[in-house]
């Protein structure tokens, strides 16, 4: 049923692949290249987030809107952070997979986009077990179909089922869907040393009636 937000399994990587690369296209080739190489590394990240489970990193669902086709095309990407685990620094290496076996990815490119982000993620959320919905695209010939505020309400309702806070990195675009959704921007530039790359967002645990 289109709409319908369900949980992503291998059979979908290569749409999952194409969602991907069709959001980072342009400007994000540099770090996510349209490549063999690139998308050798991409699919082994989809195969770890679905994976089995691992103690030494969140774990990781990612939920899809599929068409009448039974095809993906919208997906999150959302990882159950548990309290004390890392989540700055080289965390991405085991959240994602590691890329110095693949010629054709960069390291110091990949670092460059995942670390900054990840230290405004620790400024806000610090160590403190959360939901943290990594990234949420639609391909563009399916957009303003609400796609994005399904999976958006997906993720803050495990949030809220864990009893935990919900936080993500939000673009220009993106405050809008983030506003409806009940997060609120986080102030941190002063701790951050200035502008981070993103707005940190934030949305804290249900309150109990």
């Amino acid at each position: 049923m289109a709409g319908k937000v369900s949980l992503a399994n291998t059979d979908d990587i290569p749409d999952l692949l194409d969602i991907f690369w069709e959001a980072f296209s342009g400007p994000g080739e540099i770090v996510f290249p349209h490549t063999d190489d690139g998308r050798k590394w991409l699919q082994r990240s989809f195969e770890n987030f679905l994976g089995q489970k691992s103690y030494y990193r969140p774990e990781t669902k990612v939920a899809v809107v599929r068409n009448i086709s039974n095809r993906p095309v919208a997906l999150a990407i959302i990882h159950v952070v548990r309290p004390g685990q890392s989540i700055s620094g080289q965390a991405w290496k085991t959240r994602w997979t590691r890329c110095e076996d693949i010629p054709g990815m960069n390291e110091e490119q990949l670092a460059d986009f995942f670390e900054p982000l990840a230290r405004a993620q620790y400024l806000v959320v610090g160590k403190e077990g959360h939901v943290f919905i990594e990234l949420v695209m639609t391909k563009s010939g399916s957009r303003g179909k609400g796609y994005a505020s399904a999976l958006m309400e997906w993720a803050t309702a495990l949030a809220d089922s864990l009893d935990i806070p919900c936080y993500l990195d939000a673009g220009v675009r993106g405050m809008g869907i983030c506003d409806r959704s009940g997060f609120k921007a986080q102030d941190i530039e002063t701790r951050y040393g200035g502008p981070p790359p993103c707005t940190p967002m934030l949305r804290s645990r249900k309150q109990q009636s």
